[in-house]
């Protein structure tokens, strides 16, 4: 449920902050105050496309912010979404500058793509001329799965899905085997060609880190046999007139040792050095020995390079990993399998995908059957809403025929029917040209649809465009029963829609210095009555007509609290 909307410097709007009730919530104004500027900001929130030409002359941005009321079961499924909550508020924030612009959700920045994701849960608008679910033929299967709340139609759709993903898998792999025998005999050279290359080397028992250790080793053996000599000086030789690590460890030992017993501590350091030097002399055997196992190896060498030339072409072909080479051998050691036994194969996959087109022939005329059985049901309800609404000669069919081919979602082909007047025939309801018509069906489809939508917030703007008198009456009071069980915004031009609301809100134009801007106030009592009653009359208020607006607000409030 949306519970304000803050604007800030938006077109002529300079500051705004709105809120919205539950129930029936009705926005009105006269032509040019401003009332579709409001939809425009909601519509900003809901992942409409931002005009920079839209910021305001009061300041560098705009910012439009829409705070939202979720229920449990729409948090659950945001939270899916990856949108983080502190509580049950969801709170989308439009910034448009003019260099950049952002768009926040409970203040993480996202992009608009997500956003609209986000909106498509949150609220639904309906505007004269809107190609909604409605109107889009390709909405009427899940319009009608989705009609009663049973997970029967949820169950089977599922199951038909997976069924015709097995398939799709399975003909893929039917068709790599529909092959000529000069294409199996070339396929086949091919892949032993590929595995002996591979079998040149033995990937799946390669230690590719200790191969290199030991290339790099043989590589530097030279530099390492210098550097091994070198430390066995600098530890243990006087060449040149150097002092070696020996012998000064040596000496230090000799200049403590008689005083040992003098003291403990000279005693702790006296043994330190003793460690040290027979740790020093440790180290010099160890260099020693090994020094002594190195040795030039120009075979092992020469083998080693083949090996790494070897991976490096295996890799440009296969894979840009050990691992990668592996999983490509396995592929194609498969594959060679298949091609073995591709007749055999042949027939297995022949008599799994007829299995599958059995349950799939299942699936779909169980589902077909609960489709026409709830389009029965639906045609009544609409029909129902459709007369009640004043379209007295309106009748409403659901076209269920089926298609050449069975698809995911089955073989129904769904169409919506619709004829406003005796003796016409019936036609798409895409087709349905009048425009008061085409609103009072849409209304009429919300409202049978409103059990099976899980949006909390449906917005009407000026769907009472082309009716008067006792259908707009009609119209009115089938949207106070719906704001029952959904928070309604309506933006409407007459009085007898306009009265029906629970939270009234006037929008009007003010002359500011040298400015013009629109403004929003919730009314109440007497102000009610008095915008009713220009809604009646036009500019020129009169007693009557506020006598009118009088009883049609008493007349609302008696319906509200029936």
């Amino acid at each position: 449920m949306l519970l304000e909307l803050f604007i800030d410097n938006f077109v002529i709007i300079k500051r705004n902050h709105i809120y919205f009730e539950e129930g029936f919530n009705v926005l009105t104004g006269e032509t040019g105050s401003g009332k579709s500027l409001i939809l425009q900001a909601i519509n900003l929130c809901l992942g409409a496309r931002a005009d920079k030409d839209s910021i305001g002359r009061f300041a560098d941005k705009t910012i439009i912010e829409a705070v939202f009321e979720v229920n449990p079961e729409t948090k659950a499924i945001l939270c899916d979404m990856d949108v983080s909550f502190d509580d049950d508020k969801l709170i989308i924030t439009r910034t448009i500058g003019k260099k950049s612009s952002s768009i926040r959700v409970n203040g993480r920045i996202t992009n608009l793509t997500s956003l609209k994701e986000i909106s498509h849960i949150l609220m639904d608008i309906y505007r004269q001329g809107d190609s909604n679910s409605f109107m889009n033929s390709t909405n009427y299967l899940d319009l009608i799965d989705n009609f009663t709340k049973d997970n029967e139609s949820k169950v089977l759709r599922e199951s038909l899905n997976d069924s015709y993903q097995r398939k799709s898998e399975m003909l893929e792999k039917f068709d790599k085997l529909d092959l000529s025998e000069e294409e199996i005999t070339r396929e086949r050279d091919l892949i032993n060609y590929q595995i002996n290359e591979i079998e040149e080397v033995d990937i799946f028992n390669l230690d590719e880190e200790k191969l290199d250790r030991e290339y790099q080793k043989l590589n530097n053996i030279s530099s390492i046999m210098n550097s091994s000599n070198k430390i066995k000086e600098y530890l243990d030789s006087s060449e040149f007139g150097q002092v070696s690590l020996t012998s000064m460890i040596n000496e230090c030992i000799s200049e403590i040792n008689s005083y040992t017993s003098v003291d403990e501590k000279i005693d702790d350091i006296y043994k330190s050095l003793v460690n040290i030097s027979e740790l020093i002399n440790d180290v010099y055997q160890d260099i020693d020995s090994y020094e002594s196992s190195l040795e030039q190896d120009p075979e092992r060498m020469y083998e080693l390079d083949m090996i790494n030339q070897t991976l490096f072409n295996l890799k440009r072909k296969y894979g840009s990993t050990i691992e990668d080479i592996k999983q490509y051998y396995d592929k194609i050691s498969m594959r060679i399998k298949e091609l073995e036994e591709i007749e055999e194969l042949r027939t297995s996959i022949d008599k799994d995908i007829s299995k599958i087109d059995k349950e799939l022939s299942d699936y779909a005329s169980k589902l077909s059957e609960i489709r026409k059985n709830k389009s029965k049901i639906l045609e009544a309800e609409i029909n129902k809403a459709i007369k009640e609404l004043d379209i007295k000669n309106g009748k409403f069919e659901i076209d269920i025929d089926r298609k050449k081919s069975l698809g995911p979602n089955g073989f129904d082909n769904i169409d919506f029917l619709i004829s406003t007047n005796k003796g016409d025939c019936l036609k798409p309801l895409s087709k349905t040209a009048s425009g008061g018509e085409l609103s009072r069906i849409m209304l009429a489809f919300k409202e049978v649809f409103s059990d099976a939508d899980s949006v909390d917030t449906l917005i009407f703007d000026e769907i009472d465009t082309g009716i008067s008198g006792r259908t707009a009456q009609v119209v009115g009071e089938k949207i106070l029963d719906l704001s029952n069980k959904r928070q309604i915004i309506a933006i409407s031009h007459l009085p007898q829609i306009a009265s029906l609301a629970n939270n009234h809100i006037l929008i009007k134009k003010e002359d500011v210095k040298d400015f013009t801007i629109s403004k929003t106030e919730k009314l109440s009592n007497n102000d009610r009555v008095l915008e009713i009653a220009r809604m009646i009359s036009g500019v020129d208020i009169t007693s009557t007509s506020k006598k009118s607006a009088e009883e049609m607000l008493q007349m609302a409030e008696d319906l509200r609290n029936e």
